[in-house]
Formats: structure tokens, sequence, C-alpha cells
């Protein structure tokens, strides 16, 4: 109960943030200004999106054939839209949506711990793509002007801590220090009535060693999944450039680029507070090209019009998860308890023989 009402109270803070935030721009300034977009611009505009999404689709696909797992392009974006939709509706703007992507990609015989691995995985290399073109705005922020010096202090506060947060995981796991399952096994050591942290020890472990046989194992696999989330995160990137550039004329410089780019990063992943980043989202993007001089109008029709694109996929991600997930994920989940090995994978020695995918599977 505590917790609805508290996701209903962020629910109600962002509309009215949000109706505040489109009240001081105007609502028909707004409109006009999504207008002038042009055929061009939403050309590039949707481009972008959609080349974003390709370019991530690709990297895990890379990650999950290092491990022999060979998913169809329909399940694999399917799942992809559907954790997408997860993570965007609830207060998260990056994870949240992880175990639907598992489920839905992971099938009989194939141990969830393994795609496990590849989404933690294809996060690492995500989150580093993501500190890497945002510690360039950083640097831009240094020397801006219209940054006052408290704000400075803490986007690097944050984009340092950022950084030595996902080089430290990423190294962890390639030395495969498994610190997650040693967590687990202390904690269990101390509670040993709690036999489920021995058996989230027992998983995590498992999902560790998998992460780490991608990275150590499989460089090139790793290396090239990364190339793909820098051109993922790059179609990011250029975000403003197509909406202002191709559809205005207005282009900006690359410091304005990078500097839009680490401030949108710092708000998106610790000020992601309510549903579908709700308000947040646009009063923060208003905020951030006010420093580069974009109008407040001109800003939230830019906010907007991603927004829309957004929730395009998100509605795609719930009706792929509805006609593929909603019992299926019921059985997944049975399968996972009853199992032995707790992966819905049947037990070593007893594995039945393969057979032909079905129609569903297929899909």
């Amino acid at each position: 109960m505590r917790r609805k009402l508290l996701s209903a109270l962020f629910g109600f803070l962002g509309f009215i943030l949000f109706a505040f935030v489109l009240y001081r721009a105007g609502p028909m300034e707004v409109l006009g200004e999504i207008r002038k977009l042009g055929l061009e611009g939403a050309a590039g505009v949707l481009g972008s999106v959609i080349a974003a999404w390709f370019f991530g689709g690709l990297s895990w696909k890379v990650l999950l054939s290092s491990l022999g797992i060979r998913p169809g392009w329909t399940r694999l974006f399917g799942a992809m839209a559907s954790g997408f939709a997860v993570s965007y509706l609830t207060p998260s703007a990056y994870l949240g949506g992880e175990p639907v992507r598992v489920m839905l990609v992971g099938k009989e015989g194939v141990p969830l711990t393994e795609v496990t691995a590849t989404v933690v995985v294809e996060r690492i290399l995500g989150a580093m793509s993501i500190v890497l073109f945002a510690s360039m705005g950083g640097f831009f922020a240094i020397g801006s002007p219209s940054i006052s010096p408290s704000t400075k202090k803490v986007l690097l506060a944050s984009l340092g801590g950022l950084l030595v947060l996902v080089l430290f995981t990423f190294w962890s796991f390639v030395r495969n220090y498994r610190l997650l399952s040693r967590g687990f096994s202390a904690l269990f050591s101390r509670f040993p009535r709690a036999k489920f942290l021995q058996r989230a020890s027992e998983k995590v472990e498992e999902v560790e060693e998998a992460a780490h046989k991608v990275l150590s194992r499989r460089p090139s696999h790793a290396l090239i999944a990364f190339l793909f989330q820098l051109l993922a995160v790059f179609c990011n990137y250029m975000r403003p450039q197509m909406f202002f550039g191709l559809g205005q004329k207005t282009w900006l410089t690359f410091p304005q680029l990078s500097l839009y780019f680490s401030l949108n990063a710092v708000v998106s992943t610790f000020f992601w507070i309510t549903p579908a980043g709700l308000g947040i989202a646009e009063g923060g993007r208003v905020a951030i090209l006010g420093i580069i001089g974009i109008t407040p109008e001109r800003a939230l029709a830019f906010a907007l019009t991603f927004r829309f694109l957004e929730l395009v996929f998100v509605g795609i991600g719930i009706g792929y998860l509805v006609h593929r997930g909603v019992g299926f994920l019921g059985r997944r989940s049975v399968r996972s308890r009853t199992s032995p090995l707790g992966t819905g994978s049947p037990k070593e020695g007893t594995r039945k023989p393969p057979q032909g995918p079905s129609k569903r599977d297929r899909r």
C-alpha cells in the first residue's frame, strides 16, 4: 500500500510539474514549433531513434551469440521493447526491465543465467558509452560561464562517480572477482536461516561466471558489442541536431551538443523519480537547453517530440508482452522455481532431446 501511495504521489507531482512547464512555455507556441519540424526534420528525428534501437539490438545479439544463443530478430527486438516499456514506466530511466528481457529471450534448454549475463554486460558497455560521451560535456561545462560553480561541482562529482563505478564494475567482471556472490555468501554466513541468500549467491555466481566468460574469453565479441553501443549512444547524442538542425535550421555546436548530453545524462540517472520521468524529463531538458540558448517553447517541443516516439516504442513493447509474455512469463517462472538449477533448464543428465521450435518460439 505504501508503495502504491508513493507511486501515486510521484505521479501526481510529475503531472503538476509537466503542466507547469507546458503553461510557462505556452501550449500553442510549443505546437507551432513542432509543426516547423518539416518532413526533413521528422525523418531525421525518426531515423535517429530507429538507428539507436537497431545498434542497441545488434550489440545485445553479438553478446548472445558469444554464448551460442541466437534468438530471432522478432524475439530480440520484442524483448528489448518490452524491457524498455517496463523501465520507462517505472521511476528508472535505464534499469528495471532487464528481467523481462531475460525471460522473453531465454527458452527451453538455455540457462537464464547466461542470458542474464549478456544483459549485464550489455548494460555495462552501454553505461561506459554514455559516460564517455557525457565526459566530453563535462569538459565543456567547466569552462561555461552560464553554469554556476555549484552546478559544475555537482556535475563533475556525478560524472566522476559514474565513471569510477562503471570502470570498477567492468574490471571486476573481467577479473572475475565475484563481488556480488561473495557478498551474498557473507550475508548467509551471518544469517544461516535465510536460505534464499545461499540460493541467490549460487545464481549470482553463475551470472558472474558467464559475464566473465563473455568479457575475457570472447573479447572480440565484447569489443564489437561496445562499438555498437557507441553508435547507439551517438544517435542519442545527435538528437538535438536532428530536431533543431535538420528541422529548424538552427545547428548546434559540438560543445553545445556535449553539454546538453552530459547534463541530460545526469538528470536521467539521478532524478528520474516519477513514472516515465513525467515532468522531470521535460523540465530538465527545458532548463538544460536554456543554458545553450534554446527558448522554452522550442525546448519543450523537442522534448515532447521524442516523448511521443518513446511512447510508440512503449506501446510496441506492451503489445509484444501481452501477446507473448503474460502466460509465457508465468510458465518460465514456474520452471525456474522447480528446476534444480533454478535456471529453467532441465537437470543435467535428464535433459530431453531437442525438439523443433514451435511457431510461437520462432516468433
